[in-house]
């Protein structure tokens, strides 16, 4: 599973790999691996190559987790490669006017969940798209109205094809 954590600013690639009992976890392109127990709930007691974790999880809302060690908390984004990819190539237009959506990849559209017309708040999905063997739903970056569709279920789409348009 390929992830994107950012703290603060800075995105961080994870990918997570299931290694027989354990996890193979790399981090910005470094690898450990990781065996887990749960200790409560949202906690867990980690191994990490060898050290001795404890680590808690809560979240705190949307892609928004709160992780807590026995030193130190610290909350982070988790987001899949897609959304991260759409945030920030969205991530300096204002609030106002339209925001047409594109294809930031070669996908296929599995559902539109909303219709022309229909206010969406920021964060609501707007479609799901297929790509890369992940569904990702693709979420109004603001409040306002869909004004046009530009894709149906079923639909193949290349990069920067149009999906949406928010007004």
């Amino acid at each position: 599973m390929d992830l994107i954590v950012r703290q603060g600013d800075q995105p961080l690639p994870v990918q997570v790999e299931r290694d027989g009992p354990d996890w193979r976890v790399t981090v910005d392109g470094r690898e450990y691996r990781v065996a887990s127990v749960a200790v409560g709930a949202n906690c867990h007691s980690l191994l990490i190559d060898g050290e001795q974790h404890e680590l808690c999880v809560r979240r705190l809302s949307g892609e928004r987790y709160s992780i807590s060690t026995t030193t130190h908390s610290e909350e982070v984004a988790v987001l899949d490669p897609l959304t991260f990819l759409a945030q920030e190539s969205r991530g300096g237009e204002g609030e106002s006017g339209s925001n047409r959506v594109a294809a930031l990849m070669a996908g296929r559209v599995v559902a539109v969940l909303r219709q022309e017309g229909e206010a969406v708040d920021k964060g609501q999905g707007v479609l799901v798209l297929e790509a890369m063997k992940m569904e990702n739903e693709i979420a109004a970056e603001r409040a306002g109205t869909v004004k046009q569709l530009f894709v149906e279920p079923g639909q193949a789409v290349d990069r920067g094809d149009p999906l949406f348009e928010i007004e």
